[in-house]
């Protein structure tokens, strides 16, 4: 009779290391040789924030980082798509708040032939008028697409809430309607003139590759110049007090709700006990705030607690949709679910937590994409690749009385910021029957 097999403890993962090299015009470039992987990943990370553009042109970033493949200075028009397809290759673009990342996918075997292309879309596009006019009305009609979702109403308004004015990421990094309409070639243009270059710049590479591959790059990447190009600034965010904003959809049979914190980034020490805490709370299936609300009281298909960590500060928020009639019942339970002062975090709780943060880490960097991601995301929180290491390390360290106490610091029951979106008209005395007194803005606010 054969028993049942003993399983083992898997052996302590570590974030795979690179090899660092820096041409002669200062790009860094990282390399992860990853054997088997045979689709090549790379990124060039551009340490470029929001802060640089133009007043009445926010959105530039993002149509120039969407206009990059639409032809360069060696092949012009539909020419840089047909040799980009020739070598299975994709190249795409995008502007985050803290940088832009251009991106190329490409099989191992090909990433010579791929390397030239990649490097001309960063250092010599095109950007004629009438592609840079087709993503701006590209980037408009995505507009119109996400303010009809109420989901996406929803942290559009948190973000406003939480934010001033005066910080550039308390808006959309591909800007908003009336900046982005104001768009024209000439502004794409100078953008990249002004910005794009290899200073500060990463050039992350994982996969499988010949030395030719790699010996290409380098070729392709290292006579880029840019004398003229500028360094720009990073935000310092601050929160602003806390409201109550009803976004009103008349009509609306649910309602979408956030509540909101401005919290910590990576830096902070109780970063790693928050995130525990956080899972906890409302970010796996049976946390405290899914269980109540979903499976006891069935007022949602689902709500969570999350952190989004920015590169100074974070955003800590539940969110959910719920049915327009229960949005009251469900405001009177949810800080009885995340007040920690009244009910600790306990060790079944942190050490579940623990085990799946811990556990799938490996999993999200196992392939030369997840991998690339990671760092790219890293390197624009103005952090090392080492931080994977040093996150796992100090999540092993987070106890139930650290996370009680992050949570308790960060996510106060007795304040934050409410946004709401759905019918005005029948949720507005629900809410004030919670305890929040909203302002009722209409339909065309964020």
């Amino acid at each position: 009779m054969v028993g049942r097999p003993r399983i083992r403890r898997p052996h302590r993962w570590t974030f795979p290391p690179a090899r660092t090299l820096t041409l002669t015009n200062g790009l860094t470039l990282l390399v992860y040789d990853r054997p088997g992987q045979y689709v090549v990943s790379a990124a060039l990370v551009l340490d470029l924030p929001l802060t640089g553009e133009p007043s009445g042109r926010e959105g530039v970033a993002s149509v120039v980082a969407a206009t990059l493949d639409q032809g360069t200075a060696a092949h012009p028009g539909t020419g840089f798509a047909d040799a980009v397809e020739a070598c299975g290759a994709v190249i795409e673009a995008s502007a985050t708040h803290t940088h832009t990342v251009v991106h190329l996918d490409v099989p191992g075997a090909r990433l010579a032939q791929a390397a030239p292309l990649f490097a001309e879309a960063v250092a010599a596009p095109q950007l004629l008028d009438d592609d840079i006019d087709r993503s701006r009305r590209l980037r408009l009609a995505r507009l119109d697409q996400l303010m009809a979702s109420a989901s996406d109403r929803a942290n559009l308004g948190l973000r406003h809430a939480l934010l001033w004015p005066r910080h550039r990421a308390q808006r959309l990094a591909g800007g908003e309607s009336d900046t982005v309409a104001a768009i024209t070639g000439a502004d794409a243009r100078a953008f990249h003139a002004r910005w794009y270059g290899p200073e500060g710049a990463t050039l992350v590479v994982a996969g499988d590759f010949p030395d030719d591959g790699l010996e290409a790059l380098i070729d392709a990447f290292e006579p880029w110049q840019n004398p003229a190009q500028r360094q720009g600034e990073h935000e310092t965010l601050t929160g602003r007090p806390g409201v109550a904003h009803l976004l009103d959809r008349p009509g609306s049979v649910q309602a979408d709700i956030r509540w909101g914190w401005f919290t910590v980034d990576r830096t902070d020490p109780r970063w790693f006990g928050l995130q525990l805490a956080t899972h906890a709370l409302g970010g796996a299936y049976l946390s405290r705030l899914n269980r109540v609300l979903r499976e006891e009281r069935g007022y949602t298909y689902g709500a969570g607690l999350v952190t989004s960590p920015l590169r100074d500060g974070g955003i800590t928020s539940t969110y959910g949709s719920f049915r327009t009639e229960v949005v009251g019942a469900a405001l009177e339970l949810m800080p009885a679910e995340l007040d920690v002062s009244e009910r600790p975090l306990t060790e079944a709780e942190i050490v579940r937590a623990r085990d799946y943060l811990i556990g799938v880490t490996p999993l999200r960097y196992a392939t030369a994409a997840g991998l690339t991601d990671a760092v790219v995301a890293l390197l624009g929180a103005g952090l090392g690749p080492d931080f994977i290491d040093v996150q796992t390390e100090q999540w092993r360290r987070v106890t139930p009385q650290t996370a009680t106490e992050a949570a308790r610091e960060l996510v106060r029951p007795d304040a934050g910021t409410l946004v709401i979106v759905g019918d005005a008209g029948a949720l507005a005395p629900q809410v004030r029957a919670a305890g929040w007194e909203p302002v009722i803005l209409g339909t065309d606010s964020a």
